[in-house]
């Protein structure tokens, strides 16, 4: 399992989950697929926790088999966040994801309404979150420490723990990443 994957879904209109990698063809996504339900979890896990967690709630019945609740928990993820075969970006890029908005009839009176579907990145602080937001707007360093009043290591500090806590290579993957959900 590489971190450099590249994956697209779509999901068709009778609601089946399809995924094609990189030179592969586009199949239905099912729980036999073990190594894309880990990949998907772990990204899942470490970058939306909230949604982790509330996914784990709502199939809670089924997890006695941990293959078949990992699989629903990551479906389900897919379908609200995903949608469109559009060939423009992947899907997920290595560790990043780019949300898709997803046409549900329910969004407004869905409980799930931005915490599984459109969920935010969790698990960082708030000055974690600005000067990401800013450097994935492409501010300078300079331009941060101006704004913020902070010393460049200091704005280097705050971008290695983002990186550490979501499990990005680098700060290009901080872009990408932020990027996606501006």
């Amino acid at each position: 399992m590489t971190a450099e994957r590249k994956i697209e879904f779509y999901v068709t209109p009778d609601g089946r989950v399809m995924v094609a990698e990189v030179g592969e063809e586009l199949v239905e996504y099912t729980k036999e697929m073990r190594d894309l339900t880990d990949y998907m979890l772990g990204i899942i896990e470490r970058q939306y926790p909230e949604a982790a967690e509330a996914l784990g709630q709502l199939y809670r019945e089924s997890e006695a088999n941990r293959r078949y609740f990992d699989y629903r928990r990551v479906h389900r993820f897919i379908r609200c966040n995903f949608g469109k075969f559009d060939g423009l970006t992947y899907d997920v890029d290595g560790m990043v994801l780019h949300l898709e908005e997803v046409s549900c009839p329910i969004r407004r009176e869905c409980p799930m309404a931005g915490i599984v579907c459109k969920p935010k990145p969790f698990g960082l602080t708030p000055r974690e979150t600005e000067i990401a937001r800013m450097i994935s707007t492409g501010r300078t360093y300079e331009e941060i420490s101006e704004a913020l009043g902070i010393k460049r290591s200091t704005i280097n500090n705050f971008l290695q723990k983002v990186k550490e806590k979501l499990h990005l290579g680098s700060s290009k993957d901080i872009c990408k990443l932020f990027t996606s959900i501006l």
